[in-house]
């Protein structure tokens, strides 16, 4: 059976990506029995309820092979029809060109980047790990399912399989099975024109176990494989499996011909007829594969409603357990989170403000879990009360990710899309830059990720331009669907978190400085601080000459500008503006309310680079932004350097306000 449902796994992809005249056939062609064993016989989950809980959790890592996975998933009786499969890679469609998330159902993360599905996996299963050790009982289990991956070359050879590999390895999710798809053959031609590495040792090294030399053909081996897999729990497996890319094509089997195109009317014909496949049909569909899945779905259905049955007991007998399940699957905030009554003393670096209200917000939310790529005593993000998850030792809400920046992006991006865990993480905000893949797959999968960014700008001083941001804030606000927050001072701070807390659908970047900076006084609350810009300067008697933008650290600099000004007769007021992008998204009306009179000169601080702020002035307008990277010195030195003094900036004002 397992062999049959393998052959119609392989007719409806190569099908769909005839019709599309587009797509990658030798992933599912070679991979079609694996996908038999895990969706006929080893995963579980309910088809007709695809956010069970307790599912297993399957990433198809190499996004490329979509085709074989909604294949997978029709037969399996997710809502994805055979007209979905027809309109594969069209405008629209439930079956895009690579898995997305929520826009299919069953399909887990979205994938295609090679590796970012792997290292999300491994998110997942260290939050299955997390979720066990809060919510099982001794009498109880309701967390206990295991994380399936299936990756390739490609996946093998990107660096963040690596990174996410070796932090699995140290911490032993047992519960993580990887399925390696070894078929020698890569997009540009053989894998050893490039790639000569025992995998297999690699992995050793990394402390997983290893099954080595499966017959990726065969169903016996691929079953047993899984079923020693599951046997191991102290450690994570890979699973290597030798298969044929493109298996059954008459003229293109193991060859990269098959990797990325369509095989062309006559080498389907030819691979239908080796399969055993009707020649004529397309969309081929036999009754007996459909019975077998018609009835796998009604032992599934079964095993869940089994599952939800001593779920109501647990909840029953365990309410406090219920009640915090119920508010970390849904993100709910407590009402009342004490920010109001936190007192910050001043000066500080928004850094140690942020230290103080995430220390707060944990007692709070028992879900907010995060760490450091190994730089927690730097971006202050140590939860001080509460223990570090290690290896057997999961009860922490520390994480340690170590120096892997881009794996700990993509880890919790997997950790978010598992649900149950509201995660952060953090690095100096130059090495963004090292997890801006997995940044811009969590903003296009809408995970809600916490991100602390700190050292924000020149201010680093002696570490020298190496570790002196410039062009990220930049980068990051163009990443749609991002949001790049940028506190001023402790109370910005405050506000700020709420704002994250609040935000659900998309991740967040907390832009943090490392310099003390001074609690400026405001004449406006939260709900215009929600508002992306607000003019914290009393409003003026009279229409203002000058009006002075900024973010972050920048704002103290030009509240004694504005201070100047005033001194010299000048008009002027200053808005800040945490989260330029939000800003630019209000009303017209209260943007020029905030902005005032058009005819005043507008000037724009900003220690970064700083060309998406011409969107709210003119050529006409001044700028004191980064045009080049900075300098080696103390950041007082650096200031001076680079023109971000007030007395700088108020000489160059006074001569633009002559001409």
């Amino acid at each position: 059976m397992f062999n049959r449902i393998a052959n119609i796994v392989r007719g409806l992809a190569v099908d769909m990506i005839e019709t599309a005249n587009s797509g990658h056939p030798g992933l599912p062609l070679g991979c079609a029995e694996i996908g038999a064993v895990l969706f006929g016989d080893v995963l579980k989950y309910d088809s007709s309820v695809p956010d069970w809980p307790d599912r297993d959790r399957f990433v198809l890592s190499a996004g490329h092979g979509s085709a074989w996975l909604y294949s997978l998933l029709h037969l399996s009786g997710y809502n994805l029809s055979l007209e979905d499969l027809k309109k594969f890679r069209q405008f629209n469609s439930r079956t895009p060109g690579h898995p997305e998330y929520q826009e299919t159902p069953g399909v887990e993360v979205t994938t295609g980047p090679l590796g970012q599905g792997f290292a999300n996996a491994v998110g997942m299963a260290l939050a299955e790990e997390m979720l066990a050790t809060r919510y099982n009982t001794d009498d109880y289990k309701i967390v206990d399912h295991h994380t399936y991956t299936l990756l390739g070359d490609g996946c093998m050879m990107e660096g963040i399989t690596s990174e996410a590999a070796s932090l699995a390895g140290h911490l032993g999710l047992g519960k993580l099975i990887a399925i390696y798809d070894d078929n020698d053959i890569c997009l540009a031609g053989e894998t050893c024109a490039t790639f000569s590495e025992s995998v297999a040792d690699r992995f050793k090294a990394y402390n997983w176990k290893v099954i080595d030399h499966i017959n990726g053909h065969s169903i016996e081996e691929l079953k047993a494989a899984v079923i020693k897999a599951k046997e191991n729990e102290d450690k994570p497996t890979l699973i290597i499996t030798k298969t044929h890319i493109g298996y059954g094509a008459p003229t293109k089997q193991d060859s990269s011909n098959c990797h990325g195109a369509p095989l062309g009317e006559e080498e389907v014909k030819g691979l239908k007829k080796n399969l055993g496949l009707p020649s004529d049909k397309k969309y081929y569909l036999s009754s007996e594969v459909k019975e077998f899945f018609e009835d796998r779905k009604k032992q599934l259905i079964k095993k869940r409603e089994e599952w939800e049955d001593k779920f109501t007991q647990w909840a029953k007998k365990y309410p406090q357990l219920k009640e915090q399940w119920d508010q970390a699957l849904n993100l709910i905030i407590p009402q009342d989170l004490e920010l109001d009554s936190l007192q910050i003393k001043s000066p500080t670096a928004t850094r140690v403000a942020s230290s103080e209200v995430l220390n707060k917000l944990a007692d709070k939310i028992p879900y907010l879990i995060g760490g450091s790529a190994d730089l927690s005593p730097s971006t202050k993000t140590y939860l001080n009360k509460y223990k570090e998850v290690q290896k057997d030792s999961f009860a922490g809400r520390n994480l340690r990710f170590g120096v892997r920046e881009h794996a700990m992006g993509a880890i919790v991006n997997g950790i978010a899309a598992h649900k149950g865990l509201r995660p952060y993480c953090s690095t100096f905000f130059v090495f963004s830059d090292y997890m801006r893949p997995a940044i811009r797959m969590a903003a296009l999968m809408g995970l809600p990720v916490i991100y602390i960014f700190t050292h924000d700008s020149i201010m680093v001083g002696e570490d020298g331009p190496t570790h002196q941001p410039v062009e990220q804030l930049e980068a990051l606000r163009i990443i749609p669907n991002l949001k790049v927050l940028r506190p001023a001072d402790e109370e910005e701070t405050k506000l700020a978190w709420i704002e994250i807390l609040k935000r659900t659908e998309g991740p967040t970047a907390l832009v943090l400085s490392r310099q003390n900076l001074p609690h400026l006084k405001k004449h406006r609350g939260s709900k215009e601080f929600s508002c992306g810009g607000y003019l914290i300067s009393p409003k003026e008697k009279e229409a203002p000459r000058v009006v002075l933008m900024a973010s972050g650290s920048e704002v103290s600099i030009a509240q004694k500008v504005n201070l100047i000004l005033k001194v010299s007769g000048i008009t002027s007021r200053v808005v800040s503006v945490p989260d330029r992008e939000e800003f630019l998204r209000q009303e017209k009306e209260y943007i020029e309310e905030v902005l005032g009179p058009q005819d005043a000169l507008r000037v724009v601080i900003e220690a970064n680079s700083g060309q998406g702020w011409y969107q709210l002035i003119s050529d006409s307008d001044y700028t004191v932004f980064m045009k080049s990277f900075g300098r080696s010195a103390p950041g007082q030195q650096l200031a001076e350097c680079f023109g971000f003094t007030p007395e700088k900036i108020v000489d160059n004002i006074m001569q633009k306000l002559t001409k």
